[in-house]
């Protein structure tokens, strides 16, 4: 049995965003029944009041990044235009190697900061004892951005690796060692860049394709492969906690999931009928701390990316809603753009345009050092290989042109 899948409506911000929604408000009204710990004990009263503000917010953030992908398709359409550029093309090295060359030099410079921050032997105890949070929790000792800051290119390299992998079956040493390197980096740093880099060839592979068909047996493979590694990931940085609340391995990454997705929800909701408040006291205040919405919602401590909704009215009061309109317009603008360039590296700032958007419901990543990493290094870097490119090309031909003109004369 196969099910059709339609790849090129998916794989937009607007409607990416809308499904991340979809799946919270899902996660949320799932029933605990009786086992599961959903991070918040006493769900939030949703009532006429609350269902209409968020979803005139969410609305909103549909709205402009479909008006955004409207308005840069007026000028520069999709269908039937393939770029010219041999450097740029995904089949190319030149990107790629660069790509891989920034992300070891972060990984390498990730490494080099929790081992002066401790030994060998303390990183290997944290580990077997669940507790991998304390090595990420020691890079931002003292940080600040810098070499460390370029680990987060590895969702450029590894995607194209996978995308290799997957889609042309290369298992060359480069792919190898870019899929390590993304292992390396969810396990110590990052468990969400692995669903980012997922999402990223999942877009580059079906790019030209407007619907693809998959079988349920292998969809289910891969659901099950995902859950078994996020399992296993949420198990080394939470082994204490799951242990405490005698939790299962299958049912602990069952309950990290559905905690992830819900709880956002969760706060959003709570928060709408105190937005007054939470606007006027900004992100801090001396009664409630740094986080005023916990005086309000139940959720657990533990949790910290809890609602853009709620984050963006504590940063800027209602000055947010202006904010996400420009901010989604213009990404959405970018993102339409960038794919008229055809099959090109371009698509990977689009990739992570895509999955920013698919996180709006619980944080604005479009304003954290990842994405500001993958914008700037993602558009950066290909533009800076093929300007080379150009300038080689130019060197190579201006003698030619030389002579020609040194015999015509003559």
């Amino acid at each position: 049995m196969q099910i059709s899948f339609p790849v090129r409506s998916f794989f937009k911000p607007s409607c990416i965003s809308m499904v991340a929604v979809s799946a919270s408000v899902s996660a949320w009204l799932f029933p605990t029944f009786g086992i599961l710990r959903k991070g918040f004990d006493h769900p939030s009263r949703l009532d006429a009041n609350s269902v209409i503000i968020l979803a005139c917010w969410y609305l909103l953030i549909f709205a402009s990044f479909f008006f955004g992908q409207k308005l840069a398709g007026l000028s520069v359409p999709v269908e039937g235009y393939r770029s010219e550029s041999r450097t740029l093309g995904l089949e190319s090295n030149a990107v790629y190697l660069c790509f891989t060359f920034l992300a070891a030099l972060g990984l390498g410079s990730m490494l080099s900061v929790i081992f002066q921050n401790m030994s060998f032997r303390q990183a290997v105890l944290f580990i077997s004892l669940g507790q991998t949070n304390a090595l990420k929790e020691s890079l931002y000792e003292d940080y600040h951005v810098g070499l460390v800051s370029l680990r987060y290119v590895v969702l450029y390299s590894a995607s194209i690796a996978l995308y290799r992998i997957v889609g042309f079956k290369r298992y060359s040493l480069l792919n190898i060692f870019n899929v390590l390197m993304l292992a390396l980096s969810a396990f110590l740093s990052y468990r969400l860049i692995l669903i980012a880099a997922l999402m990223v060839t999942s877009f580059l592979l079906s790019f030209s394709q407007k619907v693809i068909k998959v079988s349920v047996g292998k969809l289910l493979v891969i659901a099950t492969s995902l859950f078994l590694i996020l399992s296993v990931l949420n198990l080394s940085r939470n082994a204490d906690f799951y242990e405490r609340n005698k939790l299962s391995f299958g049912l602990a990454g069952l309950n990290e999931i559905v905690a992830y997705l819900g709880t956002p929800f969760q706060v959003a909701i709570g928060a709408t009928s105190v937005t007054d408040q939470l606007a006027a006291q900004g992100p801090g205040d001396p009664i409630h701390g740094t986080e005023p919405y916990r005086y309000y919602v139940d959720i657990g401590i533990n949790y910290n990316t809890n609602s853009a909704f709620v984050a963006l009215h504590q940063k800027m009061g209602y000055w947010c809603w202006p904010y996400v309109t420009g901010l989604c317009l213009f990404m959405g603008i970018v993102f339409r753009t960038l794919i008229a360039l055809g099959k090109t590296y371009f698509l990977l700032p689009c990739g992570a345009i895509l999955y920013a958007s698919s996180e709006l419901w619980r944080l604005d990543l479009f304003e954290q050092g990842t994405f500001i990493i993958w914008f700037v290094v993602g558009i950066g870097v290909p533009l800076f290989v093929s300007w080379l490119d150009y300038f080689f090309a130019t060197l190579k031909i201006s003698p030619m042109i030389a002579n020609r003109q040194g015999r015509s004369d003559s």
